[in-house]
């Protein structure tokens, strides 16, 4: 006469550890890639702010940007070294020189945490130089060559090069 009753309406502990695990490797996944992103985010964010400082330079001396009070005679410039986190923006206060010398210093960039300057391939530095009016970009003193400068990631290795050409065309590859 009496019937038992079964109430299955509830999990088991085994079904509730299958869910609790499965949600989190879902979420490590998640957040593994979260950050794998965010860290190529940052060496192309450095990348694209390096070529919009080179642009920002070539401005400054074709409209003639004055430097503590004088237009720098040998126009404007950007210093880098490889190996280095950041570079320079300077005014070249020396006539037909076309480099970075000490005190020429407008602003030290620096570039995101675990983000370097790798390499150049003209040499271990580079200076760039536009001189007005023509506007003649010179590369270590040349005004013939083109150059690349490569921004390597630490942490994953991932690589940005950034080319400047005789012209003073700059790009972002890769």
């Amino acid at each position: 006469m009496f019937k038992k009753l079964k109430n299955n309406a509830g999990f088991t502990i085994i079904e509730l550890l299958a869910s609790t695990f499965i949600v989190a490797l879902i979420s490590g996944i998640f957040l593994a890639n979260y950050r794998a992103g965010d860290r190529q985010a940052s060496l192309a964010g450095a990348a694209q702010k390096m070529a919009s400082d080179i642009r920002l330079v070539q401005n400054y001396a074709l409209g003639l940007r004055e430097f503590q009070g004088v237009f720098p005679a040998g126009g404007w410039g950007v210093h880098f070294e490889a190996g280095n986190s950041n570079y320079i923006i300077f005014a070249d206060n020396d006539v037909a020189e076309y480099d970075y010398d000490a005190g020429e210093e407008y602003a030290a960039v620096s570039l995101p945490d675990n983000v370097t300057i790798d390499s150049i391939d003209v040499g271990a530095s580079l200076d760039i130089v536009f001189l007005p009016p023509d506007p003649v970009t010179y590369m270590n003193s040349a005004s013939n060559i083109s150059a690349q400068i490569i921004l390597k990631d630490n942490q994953t290795g991932s690589t940005k090069t950034i080319q400047v050409n005789f012209l003073g065309l700059v790009d972002v590859v890769n």
